[in-house]
């Protein structure tokens, strides 16, 4: 039960005193299924051929869903977004080292967390209730896994602002950000800052206009250009577009 306060705006608080937890489990254990998501995919898709072919993690990843943290709502085709990922991701592993990866607005790590098989991964989030969660799902990985992953509940701006060693040293930038956007101080690092490790970054995008926003100004800053992007229809009947982007250098 979420006795959220009547004038908040947001449909779910995160203060933890504001939930009371009834009955039942405190939350829900998910795994993503690549080749369920992969036959969806291809029975609305008259351009098979064109999809993503990703080899999924070798071992299961349950992601943690509380009512106080964000979940996809059609997680089965979330799925073949991260499986575009982790396709273009495997372009960058060498199979010997593991990549440096950062994550902005990374909620519980559900995308992160699906990639950490090729790349060590910073998390994180303002929701005080996501690094419990990642923590949780960590703990059911390889041991050798585990030892590469860092979460940080921070908003954006703050890692970006306070977080330049880390930074420096990342070869791929993640942001799943919401429908506003990206925050002008990660468009302002991307434009400005951004180091020269850094070798690839990826949108994930459900605002299109605040994706048309954020792409132009990386673009125009000579910085970056679009290697890839793709449109997913997660709600059919709606005209709500989740985009999926790639910048390089």
């Amino acid at each position: 039960y979420n006795a959220s306060w009547k004038h908040s705006n947001a449909i779910f608080a995160f203060d933890s005193s504001t939930w009371r937890h009834v009955h039942g489990p405190r939350a829900m254990i998910e795994h993503l299924n690549f080749d369920k998501a992969q036959e969806l995919l291809k029975s609305n898709n008259k351009n098979a051929g064109l999809l993503a072919k990703p080899t999924p993690p070798s071992f299961p990843i349950p992601l943690n869903f509380p009512p106080n943290v964000f979940r996809q709502a059609n997680l089965d085709a979330f799925t073949n977004i991260i499986g575009r990922i982790r396709e273009r991701m495997r372009k960058l592993h060498d199979g010997n080292s593991t990549i440096a990866c950062v994550e902005l607005y990374g909620g519980v790590g559900t995308i992160g967390l699906h990639l950490s098989d090729i790349a060590s991964l910073v998390s994180s989030d303002e929701n005080p209730n996501n690094p419990k969660c990642f923590h949780e799902s960590a703990r059911e990985l390889p041991a050798h896994i585990q030892s590469r992953l860092v979460y940080k509940q921070k908003n954006a701006a703050d890692m970006v602002t306070s977080e330049q060693a880390l930074f420096k040293k990342s070869q791929v930038l993640i942001v799943d950000p919401p429908r506003k956007g990206l925050d002008s101080e990660v468009v302002d690092y991307l434009c400005e800052k951004a180091y020269k490790t850094m070798k690839l970054v990826v949108y994930v995008s459900c605002g299109f206009q605040a994706f048309q926003r954020d792409c132009d100004a990386l673009v125009n800053s000579g910085r970056w250009k679009v290697e890839f992007a793709e449109g997913y229809l997660l709600f059919p009947g709606s005209d709500a577009i989740e985009t999926l982007a790639f910048f390089v250098p």
